[in-house]
């Protein structure tokens, strides 16, 4: 059986997964993906997304 790990704060995805949504905290626009929170952030024309903790 394969456990579910949960992403490294810092680690950086090109592509989220599904079933995400976007939470505006702070005026700071976060996708959150069940407990694993993510802050896009763009290289040139492209999108990358950061795992951070959950914003408070």
């Amino acid at each position: 059986m394969v456990g579910v790990t949960a992403a490294v704060v810092g680690s950086i995805v090109a592509t989220l997964p599904p079933s995400c949504g976007t939470v505006v905290v702070g005026g700071v626009a976060y996708e959150q993906c069940g407990a694993t929170w993510y802050q896009p952030q763009y290289v040139g024309t492209q999108v990358q997304y950061v795992v951070v903790a959950p914003p408070q």
